[in-house]
């Protein structure tokens, strides 16, 4: 992006305005301060007498020909009468191309509509390293024969979440050493290690020997969030009804993504029974750090025999609502990153399955 921004500014023999869109709430958005400090450093390549940095407090839109157009009006507010079409990371990680939005809604003149703005589009191509060149070059002008060399988004995430070594020619050091600021590798993220199961499946049991094993490790610090930790200090008021339950979960969810984003580790052992409730607790510490849920599927017939407090048999003589596994459903988790029974397991042997899952996924050394 900066050579071919460098570019067209001498092409044009144009100013150059460096306009990111940085709005939203800044506090919970972890990588805006990462973003801005990476804009800040790359400003400096650029040439200081012709070159303007301005944060546009407008949260970012999906690409597409109007969000494109809102751009062309903003543009043109601020002075300016080129805009760079295209440019925008996609899902997969890599840039879309200027002319992808032109092709995908051909039936609109967005061009022509930019022109009646007052902005003329820059369509930005896909760029490839020369290296036999050592410069950055749209595809179309590398010379034939000549080794081109690309880095996926996707695997530009997979180097950064492993650690692996960023080639020299994808970005500046400066830019780099931000971006590993913002973006650890996993063995120095926060992440949640998310017991799930029915009542008496072990998982309480299964997290407390799980956290005195990660505190006697060291280097993060580790906090459990066990069910009736929870309720006793965090959840005194709610009761047991499904939306209470629910809510009870959430509120496990928010404080493991605050310790997750910390660069903690959160143990929780919830029985968390509904797919959506977990589906959004993941979503929530993911967007911060590592999630690793853990269905402790102990059958509930194991689950009975261990049952000390009578709840199933109360349960199954109507005297307790809605409880999980009798009266209400369990909903099994679909993909949990690791399943285990503890009927015939140990719990040494369990939480030996639990480090050596962290461990493959690169969460410790």
């Amino acid at each position: 992006q900066f050579e071919f921004c460098l570019k067209s500014a001498i092409e044009n023999e144009a100013n150059l305005l460096l306009h990111p869109q940085v709005g939203g709430d800044i506090t919970g958005a972890p990588g805006y301060f990462g973003l801005v400090r990476s804009f800040l450093a790359i400003r400096e390549r650029f040439p200081a007498a012709t070159t303007q940095l301005s944060l546009l407090p407008a949260p970012p839109r999906e690409a597409s020909a109007r969000a494109l157009l809102l751009r062309a009006i903003v543009a043109r507010n601020h002075g300016c009468s080129l805009l760079i079409a295209g440019g925008e990371h996609q899902s997969d990680g890599n840039c879309r191309r200027g002319e992808d939005l032109t092709r995908k809604h051909a039936d609109l003149p967005v061009a022509e509509l930019a022109d009646k703005i007052g902005v003329q589009l820059i369509a930005y191509p896909r760029m490839v390293y020369v290296d036999d060149r050592a410069e950055h070059l749209p595809e179309s002008d590398a010379p034939a024969g000549a080794r081109l060399l690309t880095l996926s988004g996707e695997e530009f995430q997979r180097r950064m979440r492993t650690g692996l070594k960023i080639p020299d020619w994808y970005s500046f050091p400066e830019v780099l050493s931000e971006l590993h600021r913002q973006s650890p590798p996993r063995e120095r993220q926060g992440f949640t290690v998310f017991f799930t199961g029915l009542s008496g499946s072990g998982k309480s049991t299964l997290a407390r020997a799980l956290t005195a094993r990660l505190m006697e490790m060291g280097g993060r610090s580790v906090t459990l969030l066990d069910g009736d930790i929870v309720r006793r200090h965090l959840s005194s008021e709610l009761g047991f009804s499904k939306a209470h339950r629910d809510i009870n979960v959430r509120r496990i969810g928010f404080v493991a993504s605050e310790i997750t984003k910390n660069r903690g580790i959160a143990i929780c052992a919830p029985i968390a029974p509904y797919h959506q409730t977990r589906r959004d607790v993941r979503a929530m510490i993911e967007a911060v750090g590592g999630f690793v849920e853990i269905h402790v599927s102990t059958p509930i017939e194991t689950c009975e025999s261990r049952d000390r407090k009578g709840l199933y048999a109360k349960a199954r003589a109507g005297l307790i609502p809605e409880f999980t596994g009798v009266s209400d459903p369990y909903e099994v988790p679909e993909k949990p990153e690791l399943a285990i029974d503890t009927t015939h397991l140990g719990i040494d042997e369990a939480v030996q399955q639990v480090l050596l899952k962290l461990e493959h996924e690169g969460y410790l050394r």
